[in-house]
């Protein structure tokens, strides 16, 4: 998994930082209605201020989403190499037609690349755009867009038509008139080493092109806090985009446009459940997390809507293989969506290190996936390995990519987490320690949280 999360609940922060961060807060908020009063952004008057829509949006065109959360894979990867300098744009080969089965992977290493930056990227119908990784000390998130995919140019901040600095990028999606964005303050604690965290409020943005964006909603400061300082999560399904809270007693608010925002009552989700993970689908929205029992222990669940708004009473509990047996001490931390189906990655609480795999065609069944197919399990000396993937997990909306490298280097295409068809591997491959992996549009990223590699995809 990308990510090392507790499932225990956060700690909260201790008073200082608390009472540093409401300042910060209300100083943000000052800001920005005194910039919105100086010069109103280019917005229309027939857009109005945030409002509450009425009634229930109807179905947006199938899109793309783009997010700086990080696929899972199978371990959490920590570095103490920073990032490259960002110094500009990178050059990728043009990626081939998004619905094109993939053949083959060409692998070179990496660097000095800024394409070593990036987490994840959007193809829309106005071309793409990516988003890069925020370094520790970092006050924005880098963004590149391209309008062929081949040629990718940075971003400025702080214009008059970009994001403002201090603002970290939750996610990009497209929408019918563009696309949108969700952003959030950087915060630091001044140590080191320190990791930025993700403070309310949360603004978001419109862009025709990806070039020019223009801010709208304000987003209550209290709406989509998260509980470990953690970004909010954000999507695009087919009733529109979706912006959460995370863990217990997530908040949800809901857009067609980014512009307007309906905030949804509290009571949404069940107060049983804590969101870990959101996505939407072709027909839909999944939500996964854990269940707390009557004995306060987490039980992997997965919530389902079909609009955004309404969602099942009741989760459905992921079954557990009988090596941990059933429904004991898990959780889902996130999830990996391919065209026609989609897989969890959680934890298994009862047991350190271990990781758990579930696939769903819908969203609402589940089954288990003991075995880590097709990567199978890690065969290494140690207590624990073979608890764990060997290899790492990617997914766009259209495919799930699993891909492995060392001595045994492998990798897999699906549409669903479940079928899988073997891809050819030629040139520099990763070693067997990248375990963390970006799919592109026209390839695939793997680190080993110092080194990465970069797979072509090839169609022929």
């Amino acid at each position: 998994m990308s990510e090392d999360r507790s499932f225990q609940g956060p700690t909260r922060p201790d008073g200082a930082r608390d009472r540093r961060l409401a300042g910060l807060i209300v100083v943000l908020l000052v800001g920005f209605l005194g910039v919105a009063i100086a010069k109103p952004w280019g917005v229309p008057e027939s857009s109005g201020p945030t409002a509450t829509p009425s009634g229930t949006a109807g179905p947006l065109p199938a899109a793309s989403l783009l997010t700086t959360r990080p696929e899972a894979s199978s371990g959490a990867i920590s570095s103490t190499a920073g990032p490259p300098a960002l110094d500009g744009g990178f050059t990728t080969p043009i990626p081939p037609d998004a619905v094109a089965p993939w053949k083959a992977l060409r692998w070179r290493r990496l660097a000095h690349d800024p394409l070593t930056l990036v987490t994840s990227a959007l193809r829309w119908r106005g071309g793409f755009v990516a988003l890069g990784r925020v370094g520790a000390g970092s006050q924005m998130t880098p963004i590149w867009t391209s309008t062929d995919g081949a040629r990718w140019d940075l971003l400025p901040f702080n214009t008059s038509t970009t994001f403002w600095p201090g603002m970290l990028v939750v996610g990009v999606a497209e929408v019918g008139s563009g696309l949108v964005a969700l952003t959030e303050t950087a915060y630091h604690c001044g140590g080191s080493p320190c990791s930025p965290m993700y403070v309310p409020p949360a603004v978001s943005w419109t862009s025709p092109d990806g070039r020019a964006w223009t801010p709208h909603a304000l987003l209550p400061t209290d709406w989509l806090s998260g509980p470990t300082g953690g970004p909010a999560l954000f999507t695009i399904g087919p009733a529109g985009v979706v912006a959460a809270s995370s863990g217990p007693a997530a908040r949800i608010a809901m857009s067609t446009d980014g512009v307007e925002w309906q905030y949804l009552p509290t009571s949404t989700l069940p107060t049983q459940f804590a969101l870990d993970d959101l996505r939407g689908t072709a027909t839909g929205y999944v939500a996964v997390g854990r269940w707390m029992t009557g004995d306060n222990r987490p039980e992997a669940a997965s919530l389902w809507s079909g609009d955004g708004r309404h969602w099942s009473e009741l989760p459905a509990i992921l079954p557990t293989s009988s090596d941990t047996g059933p429904n004991v001490g898990s959780a889902v931390a996130s999830l990996v969506v391919g065209r026609d189906g989609i897989i969890a990655v959680g934890r298994d609480v009862t047991t350190p290190g271990a990781t758990l795999w579930w696939q769903s065609s819908d969203g609402r069944r589940w089954q288990p996936l003991s075995t880590f197919a097709p990567l199978g399990p890690k065969t290494c000396p140690g207590e624990g390995c073979r608890l764990q993937p060997d290899g790492a997990l990617a997914g766009d909306g259209q495919r799930v990519l699993a891909v492995r490298g060392g001595p045994d280097a492998g990798a897999w295409e699906s549409s669903d987490g479940h079928s899988w068809r073997q891809l050819d591997m030629t040139g520099e491959l990763p070693s067997e320690d990248a375990t963390q992996a970006t799919l592109l549009p026209g390839g695939v990223l793997v680190t080993d949280g110092s080194t990465t590699w970069f797979g072509e995809a090839l169609v022929q």
